[in-house]
């Protein structure tokens, strides 16, 4: 028997030992059942480390094997019961902890205490085991009592798992059944054959089949969820695409309704009917030559650029409460009617926040706010509405400013006659450092050619 026993104890350590190395390196469990593999095992690889030494030290009748062997037997009889509630509690973190856990505890937390009662009281009682004078060991009086609350425990775990059987899955409650069950058989056997070992080897294979069973079984639900995925992602891509087209046609629908405001503002004076679309283009080719030449990297790039294009439009939505009298008149204005020009600034951007807040990109709508509220300033800080002077004024404003005063200058006005490409080049030129920002006017002198042949092509139309 002591043959069968050790070979048992060495096939089980190299299990633990095995299966242990697979739970560290390759597990598909959470953290929390993964952590009580890890006790079990080194739980029953204890146990079997003890049940080996209690064989070397029993039979040799010397007093210091003796108390080595009453030492490892009381060790391995703990190591036995902590195995026990270790697997219960494995169990309830399988399971999911589900309803009526409070009451599963409750059960452990008892025969525990019962049984570690009794084992600390089996050196002086032979309760559970006795040991010889002459180092021999046997069952004790009682060696029956850990049996009957282990089977109290698997009573109330099978109750557990039969009140919980519509929350855990088929193949969970089919694994815990043998959880519960193998070892239990196992420990039956052992009451027929004194001296027999099968625990460890039992709690070993349980502890195999709930590894192996779980493994497959998540990998099998893995790949169903990952099939179920793959196919909510092609779903969730179409209805990007869908919600990505339909965003595009919005935004055509929005620049559409923009542009078409601006020009009905703008048509009130009949010689500025292409001002609109001309100073798009313009700040469009004024802000790609900016960023070719690494102006601004910090502010400029091709998602500024898109909304700047998409802005100019309404850099003169305040003239709506301009008046006719004053907007198309064809001479110089009075200081009166100047001043009340000046208020399209202010009051353009705060049209755009009424037009656009909720509805647009948060950048977009400030870059639009900023062209309509100060595309009137001055680099030197004379211009209005506020006096901004130099960096003070945003970016996309003085690009605007630019554009704006160039298609004025080169486009007939009911007060002017246009003047000539090179006339108005020589004003911007003049104008650099004063009223324009230095290397926005820089970089649209470079760019004179693609300039004029915009303001061409608008003629033409």
């Amino acid at each position: 028997m002591t043959n069968f026993n050790l070979a048992l104890d060495s096939f089980n350590i190299i299990i633990c030992i095995v299966f242990f190395l697979a739970v560290v390196f390759r597990n598909h469990l959470n953290d929390e059942i993964q952590g009580g593999f890890k006790y079990l095992l080194i739980l029953n690889f204890t146990l079997s480390v003890l049940n080996i030494l209690m064989m070397i030290f029993e039979g040799t009748a010397n007093s210091v094997n003796h108390i080595i062997l009453c030492i490892v037997t009381f060790l391995f009889y703990a190591a036995y019961f902590a195995l026990i509630i270790a697997c219960c509690y494995e169990i309830t973190l399988y399971a999911g902890k589900k309803k009526n856990i409070k009451f599963v505890y409750g059960i452990m937390i008892a025969t525990s205490a019962i049984y570690f009662i009794l084992l600390a009281a089996t050196p002086f009682t032979n309760i559970l085991y006795k040991i010889s004078d002459d180092n021999i060991y046997t069952r004790g009086n009682y060696f029956f009592a850990p049996l009957i609350l282990e089977f109290i425990l698997y009573l109330v775990f099978i109750y557990y798992t039969s009140i919980n059987r519509k929350e855990i899955e088929p193949v969970k409650r089919q694994i815990i059944t043998i959880f519960i069950l193998f070892p239990q058989v196992l420990q039956i056997i052992e009451i027929f054959f004194s001296g027999l070992f099968l625990l460890g080897s039992g709690i070993s294979l349980a502890v195999m089949t709930m590894f192996i069973l779980s493994q497959r079984w998540l990998e099998t639900t893995l790949d169903n969820l990952e099939i179920e995925l793959n196919e909510k992602e092609i779903d969730l891509i179409n209805k990007v695409h869908e919600a990505q087209n339909t965003k595009l046609e919005v935004i055509k629908m929005q620049d559409h309704t923009i542009e078409s405001l601006s020009n009905l503002v703008e048509n009130r004076d009949e010689d500025t009917g292409e001002h609109v679309r001309r100073t798009r283009a313009y700040v469009e080719l004024i802000a790609i030559q900016l960023m070719k030449n690494n102006r601004f990297p910090e502010t400029l790039n091709a998602s500024y650029i898109r909304f700047l294009k998409r802005a100019a439009p309404m850099h003169d939505i305040g003239k709506i409460v301009v008046p006719d009298a004053v907007l198309k008149k064809p001479g110089r204005l009075t200081p009166e009617e100047f001043e009340f020009m000046k208020k399209h600034a202010s009051e353009g951007g705060r049209i755009v926040h009424e037009i656009l807040d909720g509805y647009e990109n948060p950048e977009y709508i400030k870059i639009t706010a900023d062209i309509a509220t100060h595309h009137h300033e001055k680099w030197d800080g004379t211009g209005y509405p506020d006096g901004l002077k130099g960096e003070e004024i945003p970016l996309c404003a003085r690009i605007m400013a630019l554009a704006d005063v160039f298609d004025a200058l080169v486009s007939p006005r009911v007060y002017k006659t246009p003047m000539s490409y090179e006339e108005a080049y020589h004003i911007i030129e003049s104008g650099a450092g004063t009223h324009f920002d230095p290397l926005i006017a820089q970089d649209f002198l470079s760019i004179k050619e693609k300039t004029s042949a915009v303001n061409e092509i608008f003629k033409e139309k």
